[in-house]
C-alpha cells in the first residue's frame, strides 16, 4: 500500500482498540469498496495487528470473512491480498447475475410475507436517501441491501445465498453506475432516477404478487446496470489525441 493508504487506515486505528472482528471486517470492507485500498494491495496480518491493536485471531477472522465475500485472496501465513477486479469476466458475471436475479425476484413475488415487504421498502428508502446525498459508496451498499432483501423474500436459501455472494463479489463493479457521470444527456441524475423508478416498480410487483412482471423488471434492471458499465468502458478511452505524422523526405 502507498503511504496515503497506510495513513487512511492509521486514522481509523485509534477507534479500533477494544473492538471486535465485526468492526474490523466492516472497516476493511469499506476501505476496499471505496478503493482507498486498491486491488492487488497486500493486507499483512502483522501490520493489521499493530495498527488496530488486536490479536491475530480477530484479524484472521475478518480476513476470512472478506475472502468469503470475494474481496480478498488469503495468503499462507501472511494475511491477504485485495482481489483484482477482472473486467474480462464481466460478460459471464452479468449472465449469471441476471439469471439469479430473475429467479429470486420471481420467487419473492410468489412467496413473500408481509415482513419481507416491510424490509424491502425500508432498504429501498435508504437507497433513495443515499441518492439524494450523492454518496456513491452508500448508494452501492444500500442498493446491495435492497436486492439482498429481495433474495431473502424468495425463501430459498440456496438461491438467496448465491445472490448475496454475487452482489458482494460485484460491489466494486456495481460502484460504477453510482460514481460515473458522463458528460451527455444520460448523466448521473437521470440514471439514478431510472434505478429508483425500477426499484419502486419491482417492489410494487413483489407486493402485488405479480411474478411475471417482477421477473421481467428484474431482467430490465440487469440490462440497465450492464449498459451503464459498458458506457463507462467506452467513454474512458475516448480522449482525443492529435497525432502528427513525420514529413517524408
Amino acid at each position: 500500500m502507498t503511504a496515503d493508504q497506510h495513513a487512511t487506515l492509521r486514522n481509523h486505528s485509534r477507534r479500533a482498540k477494544g473492538t471486535n472482528t465485526a468492526w474490523l471486517y466492516e472497516e476493511l470492507r469499506r476501505a476496499i469498496l471505496s478503493l482507498s485500498v486498491q486491488p492487488g494491495d497486500n493486507l499483512e496480518e502483522k501490520d493489521l495487528v499493530e495498527r488496530y491493536g488486536m490479536s491475530r485471531t480477530p484479524v484472521r477472522e475478518a480476513l476470512i470473512r472478506l475472502a468469503s465475500d470475494g474481496l480478498v485472496i488469503l495468503l499462507p501465513n501472511r494475511g491477504a491480498r485485495v482481489a483484482a477486479v477482472d473486467l474480462s469476466d464481466f460478460p459471464r458475471y452479468v449472465e449469471a447475475y441476471d439469471l439469479v436475479q430473475r429467479a429470486v425476484t420471481r420467487l419473492a413475488a410468489t412467496r413473500r410475507e408481509q415482513d419481507d415487504v416491510v424490509t424491502i421498502k425500508a432498504a429501498q428508502k435508504r437507497f433513495e436517501e443515499a441518492c439524494a446525498r450523492h454518496e456513491p459508496l452508500e448508494m452501492t451498499e444500500y442498493n446491495r441491501d435492497y436486492h439482498a432483501a429481495i433474495g431473502d423474500a424468495s425463501h430459498n436459501h440456496y438461491l438467496s445465498s448465491q445472490y448475496k455472494s454475487m452482489l458482494d463479489q460485484g460491489m466494486r463493479i456495481l460502484r460504477i453506475p453510482f460514481a460515473y457521470d458522463p458528460s451527455n444527456d444520460d448523466g448521473l441524475g437521470l440514471h439514478l432516477e431510472k434505478i429508483i423508478t425500477e426499484h419502486r416498480e419491482i417492489t410494487r410487483c413483489i407486493e402485488a404478487r405479480d411474478a411475471n412482471k417482477a421477473e421481467r423488471l428484474a431482467h430490465d434492471h440487469t440490462r440497465l446496470f450492464q449498459s451503464r458499465c459498458l458506457q463507462y468502458l467506452r467513454d474512458i478511452g475516448t480522449v482525443d489525441v492529435q497525432v502528427t505524422m513525420p514529413q517524408q523526405d
